[in-house]
């Protein structure tokens, strides 16, 4: 390669605007020495002279009109590069790459991106909703959402609440006071695993986890569904607090043994350090981190 980089790239330019190497060396603030020298190195690898010189004047020749043109090409590339960076750096702008689990993101995701996206205009969201354990660096994502206790150290953690799942139903369904009119009722339930052995874990408000025999007439992993099937009928259903919130509010579902929950698990926003990152990023983490712990408890 006759052009090694951008040194080379920007002597090259210069030299030919100027046609003096002491010229050159003023305006690029590097000695006259070292102009010299790599227009030599260039004139080396090509096999040609870019510049003839004589005791009065330095003149381009063909072949260094060839090599000048590519220079600066190089050096417009550059400054492009160094000014969409510098763009990046003031303003939050740009697209943010995100992922969150299937269902946390169906059930929070969207004021929060709504909010996000009002505020920063110049902003774009990309969106992946999975329950796979995406690789935040492999993978190019600016933060993910984990369900689940921090699995690495060299990951940022923030924290952003706890996400519940708990015992819900409509007004159809018998009345549940206790553990054994819980075993009475008929049950929905959110884990296939759970059809094997007909059982429920269960944590009750002081911390002791207690099995309980069920009668499960639906399993499925999608949560509205179970919701829907509660409100319509005389189940009590599993749910993540998350998602049944709305329901409650509005008095289409009522929760089963207050308190007690089926599963408890801390809820944080990983991404990479915050060094020298992305403004959009930098605010998307902010933003969230401000809105979503108002849905999740402590």
């Amino acid at each position: 390669m006759i052009i090694s980089d951008l040194v080379d790239a920007r002597i090259l330019v210069e030299l030919r605007l100027s046609g003096s190497f002491a010229g050159t060396a003023r305006v690029l603030k590097v000695p006259t020495t070292t102009v010299s020298r790599r227009i030599a190195k260039m004139e080396e690898r090509a096999g040609l002279r870019l510049f003839e010189r004589t005791s009065r004047k330095v003149c381009i020749t063909e072949a260094g009109e060839v090599a000048a043109h590519e220079a600066q090409r190089m050096v417009a590339a550059a400054e492009t590069a160094e000014l969409t960076i510098d763009g990046l750096r003031a303003v939050p702008s740009g697209t943010v790459s995100i992922s969150t689990p299937t269902i946390f993101g169906q059930a929070l995701l969207a004021p929060a991106a709504a909010g996000f996206l009002a505020a920063y205009p110049d902003c774009a969201l990309e969106v992946d909703l999975s329950d796979r354990h995406v690789d935040l660096i492999e993978e190019r994502f600016d933060a993910v959402v984990r369900v689940g206790p921090p699995e690495s150290d060299e990951i940022i953690a923030k924290p952003l609440g706890t996400v519940f799942a708990s015992l819900f139903c409509g007004s159809k369904a018998a009345a549940c006071a206790n553990l054994d009119d819980l075993a009475a009722c008929p049950v929905g339930l959110m884990h296939p695993g759970m059809s094997a052995t007909p059982g429920l874990s269960i944590t009750s408000p002081e911390g002791h986890v207690h099995e309980v025999s069920v009668q499960p007439r639906i399993i499925a992993m999608n949560p509205w569904l179970l919701l829907e099937t509660a409100v319509r009928s005389d189940l009590v259903v599993v749910l993540p607090d998350i998602v049944a919130a709305p329901a409650v509010a509005d008095g289409s579902l009522r929760r089963v043994l207050p308190g007690w929950h089926m599963r408890r698990a801390p809820v944080h926003l990983a991404f990479t350090s915050r060094r020298l990152m992305r403004p959009a990023v930098r605010a998307f983490i902010d933003h969230m981190s401000e809105v979503l712990p108002g849905q999740l408890l402590p």
